[in-house]
């Protein structure tokens, strides 16, 4: 049973029981529940009684018609369970806290998934790259998948085709647990056979920020990056291209936002945006073998989360 806290988030940011009125991005729904505290305590105010805390009115009209969607919401929430996807917010126990951690108030306030949901705040390998990868380049999205199988810890990726497909099946297929983040529909994609036996198995859990039933677009494979990175401890670039492209975004991003410690493969089958990546900081990798030390080694002060002082957010 979901707590007040869980509730009143869910009806102030998901989009999955929509009645016209356009739910708060995360960043509003972080600023709000810092402001006013936690979101449960909203769930019995009117919009007279949101104005007096001191909202702008065009805001309180907005959250208050977003917390009377309830009995919507109530459908649409069993609806997605029966089909075997959670909805998580962060006062959720299988919510990942790391998320809270690395991405401050960027964090997704809804996380819908399915799958062995406690894999995701175990860490590990985030493996990213071009979909038109090479064969040399296919080979290292490879190796890494199994590498990050035999080091017994996930291998996550964003389940788009190419790089994310080839690392994520040869984990799979080496007997590792996988976290995927697609960018396109999560109910779509646990329609797949393939994902069908991977989520059955227990080894496998596939999650999105996104409502559960909407498609692909190129804006939220950019924000889908995130979570990619804030859920590893480590992530390499396989192959990028240089100043453009998903991959080239996410991780001078990450390396930005420090959400985890970047590295690059530095070898054959990289991208042209590969040796800039490492000139920005981005450790690089000539051997899959590697990935071990990184993870042993200690981050530096300089990789570490600036997001970590805002963890504390009620």
């Amino acid at each position: 049973m979901k707590s007040d806290d869980a509730l009143a988030t869910i009806l102030l940011v998901s989009r999955i029981a929509s009645d016209g009125t356009r739910p708060l991005t995360a960043r509003q729904f972080w600023k709000l529940a810092n402001d006013l505290g936690r979101p449960g305590s909203l769930l019995e105010m009117t919009e007279d009684d949101l104005k007096g805390t001191g909202l702008a009115a065009d805001m309180a009209s907005r959250v208050a018609s977003l917390l009377a969607r309830a009995t919507a919401m109530a459908f649409q929430l069993e609806r997605l369970d029966q089909s075997g996807i959670s909805t998580l917010t962060p006062f959720d126990d299988l919510y990942p806290q790391r998320l809270r951690t690395s991405l401050g108030s960027k964090a997704p306030a809804i996380l819908h998934a399915a799958g062995a949901l406690e894999l995701l705040d175990e860490g590990g390998v985030g493996v990213v790259g071009s979909r038109n990868v090479s064969n040399e380049g296919a080979r290292v999205a490879e190796a890494l998948g199994e590498k990050a199988a035999s080091l017994g810890i996930p291998l996550i990726s964003g389940a788009a085709r190419g790089v994310d497909q080839l690392a994520m099946n040869a984990a799979f297929e080496s007997g590792g647990d996988v976290i995927g983040s697609p960018a396109h529909s999560l109910s779509r994609t646990l329609r797949s056979p393939g994902v069908r036996r991977a989520v059955y198995e227990g080894r496998t859990v596939i999650c999105t920020p996104y409502a559960p039933d909407s498609g692909f677009s190129v804006g939220k494979a950019m924000g889908r990056n995130k979570l990619i990175y804030a859920l590893s401890d480590v992530t390499v670039a396989v192959a990028a291209d240089k100043g453009s492209g998903g991959t080239w975004s996410g991780a001078t991003e990450a390396m930005k936002g420090r959400y985890c410690r970047v590295a690059v493969w530095r070898g054959n089958g990289e991208g042209p945006g590969n040796e800039a990546l490492a000139d920005m900081g981005a450790t690089p990798i000539t051997d899959v073998s590697q990935l071990r030390g990184i993870l042993d080694s200690p981050r530096s002060e300089s990789e570490e989360s600036p997001q970590a002082e805002q963890v504390a957010l009620f």
